[in-house]
This record gives C-alpha cells, sequence and structure tokens, in this order.
C-alpha cells in the first residue's frame, strides 16, 4: 500500500505552514516537472530520490523564516534551476518572484515550467547578478532568497543593493565557521545591512542541518556596490 503522506505530497514542513490541499497538488506536479530537470542535468542524477526534501522543502522552509505576503516583490538570487523560487511561488500565488541566473539554458526550462504549470506570479531574467543590481530594480525587493551561490561575503554584496530600506536577504548555506560572523557583521554594514543573525534551517532532513543568514536592510546600498563582474566572488569584502 503506499504512503498516504507521500502520495498526498504531505511534509512536516508542509503541515507547518497550513497548506491547503491545492498547494500540496501544485507541489506533487512541480516535483514531478523536477524529475525532468535531473535528467537535463540540472541537478545531480542522486537528487531524484531527494527532491522533495533535499530540494522542494528545503525551499518551502524559507517562508517558516519569513512567510511570503500578498503583493510583496521576492528576488531569488542566481535561481539556477528555479530553487527556492519556483516552490515559493507555487505555494504562494499572491507574492510576486523574480528569478535572477545568468544560465539561459536553466531558465528557459524554469519559464517553460512556470508556465506549463499556469504560474503567473514569475518572473524569469537572463542576467548577472553585478549588472542586475545596477539597473532599475535596485532597492526594490522586499525579500531577496539564495541558495548555493558562493561566498556568503560576496552574497551580501550581490544581494543587499536589490533590497528596498527594511528588507529581509535570506541566504541558506552550510555552518559557519569560526569567525565568519564578524566578517558578515562588517561586510554587512559596508552595504546598508542590519545585524546578521543565523538561525538553522527547520526544514533540512536529508544533510545535516545547515544555517541560514537574515540580515535586514538598515540603509541605502553604496551606489559603488555590488561591483564589477566577478569582484564580489575573487576579491571578497572583509
Amino acid at each position: 500500500m503506499p504512503n498516504q503522506a507521500a502520495s498526498s505530497g504531505r511534509t512536516a514542513v508542509r503541515d507547518r505552514l497550513g497548506l491547503p490541499d491545492s498547494a500540496l497538488s501544485g507541489l506533487l506536479e512541480l516535483e514531478a516537472r523536477y524529475e525532468e530537470a535531473v535528467r537535463l542535468g540540472f541537478l545531480g542524477p542522486r537528487e531524484r530520490d531527494r527532491l522533495r526534501e533535499r530540494h522542494l522543502d528545503d525551499a518551502l522552509g524559507l517562508a517558516l523564516l519569513r512567510r511570503p505576503r500578498p503583493h510583496e516583490q521576492w528576488v531569488d538570487l542566481g535561481s539556477g534551476a528555479g530553487l527556492p523560487g519556483l516552490p515559493l511561488a507555487r505555494v504562494f500565488p499572491g507574492t510576486s518572484f523574480t528569478l535572477v541566473d545568468a544560465h539561459r539554458r536553466r531558465l528557459e526550462w524554469v519559464q517553460a515550467t512556470a508556465t506549463a504549470l499556469g504560474l503567473t506570479n514569475v518572473r524569469v531574467v537572463h542576467e548577472r547578478l553585478e549588472t542586475f543590481g545596477r539597473t532599475s530594480e535596485r532597492e526594490r525587493f522586499d525579500v531577496a532568497v539564495v541558495r548555493a551561490l558562493g561566498a556568503p561575503t560576496a552574497v551580501l554584496e550581490l544581494g543587499l543593493p536589490l533590497l528596498r530600506i527594511g528588507g529581509l536577504l535570506l541566504a541558506a548555506r552550510g555552518r559557519l565557521e569560526k569567525g565568519e560572523h564578524a566578517v558578515l557583521t562588517r561586510v554587512s554594514r559596508q552595504l546598508g545591512g542590519g545585524r546578521v543573525r543565523a538561525v538553522q534551517n527547520q526544514a533540512a532532513t536529508v544533510d545535516p542541518p545547515g544555517a541560514v543568514i537574515m540580515i535586514t536592510k538598515a540603509a541605502a546600498t553604496p551606489q559603488r556596490f555590488p561591483r564589477r563582474l566577478g569582484l564580489p566572488q575573487r576579491q571578497p569584502l572583509t
């Protein structure tokens, strides 16, 4: 007999979010689409057996820390195969999600998937984040989410310029190394961010629980940030 929770799409994270049956059904559709992403090489071959826990629920776990609200603008930085943006957009249709990535082929798949699922709250942008942060999109988003983008200091430099004052950066990553919190605090202040909080990702059920870095934007980011292409990663702020 099939597992009732598995067949219904229910998990602990989804129950904690209080998702209706329609959202659970939509997540099952999205999970099936991500099997195609594995076949296309956008996710590793070993990810097929843990799509729900490692990818979809990991994304939804960010909503336990900051639930998307109607009419808000969220941005997913370096979205890749639409993670965490697509699962969040599927569950919170009243929130607008902009998914930014430099890899056109992945974004074409993300756009096709959003269209096939009828997601009208998803916009994809093919752009480098260093460039995107210097366009009219600068300082217009309520929340920026990021997963596996690179060094935490680079994430701050690429993400904080996009947030309005009072907006929130949510950056999922592994555990913070010794002394890293102090470095992130200094970099955050340079970029207009407030204090740095690192909380456990409560949705991480496959790998050892990692951290989610949370920073509220306190002041406008100086115009010199983000720096030109490649510098945030090659010459990180300290």
